[in-house]
């Protein structure tokens, strides 16, 4: 059997013969694009990441390095404009993190549906290179988000997970930064 160059070939030990038609074409270029798809949302996810990050980086900079330059007001305990000012930065880094934190569990959600069709149309090819992946990182876990949703937290998270996930550990760092804000905030504040 002789074959173009854009069809797939499978790999010598497949069950069934692979004999690639329209049909097979037309589910291997949705692959393809699918894949590509899900590509992009994980660079938009690291350029969101890379973005607040820096925002509310720097805005946490700013605020403990003018919080600890600032002098306590003249008049007791009235707060001067520069701690309004600076407790209303602290608020906004509190919401940037908020805002980070959702639009992770977003990017969360689109991927986990992305790879859903992608787990999908794999079923219809011969070979399954990212089924396989994620069954070897993750032995104990159901492919589909249906079943993924049915399992608790914990077990979705857990210690002696081999692999855990990205999206997982990145959705941590807003929740820190929110914390950071706060305490920077009540300092301001107290003093």
């Amino acid at each position: 059997m002789v074959t173009d160059a854009a069809s797939p070939t499978p790999p010598e030990d497949s069950k069934k013969e692979w004999k690639p038609n329209d049909a097979t074409d037309t589910i291997l270029g949705l692959y393809n694009t699918a894949v590509e798809m899900a590509d992009r949302v994980s660079a938009r996810r690291a350029g969101a990441n890379t973005f607040f990050l820096t925002v509310i980086t720097a805005l946490a900079a700013i605020v403990g390095i003018v919080s600890s330059a600032r002098k306590p007001p003249p008049h007791g305990n009235v707060p001067s404009f520069d701690a309004f000012g600076l407790v209303s930065t602290a608020i906004a880094g509190i919401v940037l993190s908020f805002v980070w934190w959702m639009l992770l569990r977003y990017y969360r959600r689109l991927s986990a549906a992305k790879w859903d069709v992608i787990n999908k149309l794999e079923q219809r090819l011969p070979a399954q290179p990212f089924t396989d992946e994620w069954k070897s990182l993750h032995p104990e876990e159901p492919l589909s988000t249906e079943e993924a949703a049915k399992l608790s937290w914990w077990k979705r998270v857990r210690v002696h997970n081999k692999h855990r996930e990205a999206t997982v550990v990145e959705q941590f760092v807003p929740f820190v930064f929110m914390v950071i804000y706060l305490v920077l905030a009540v300092r301001v504040v107290i003093q």
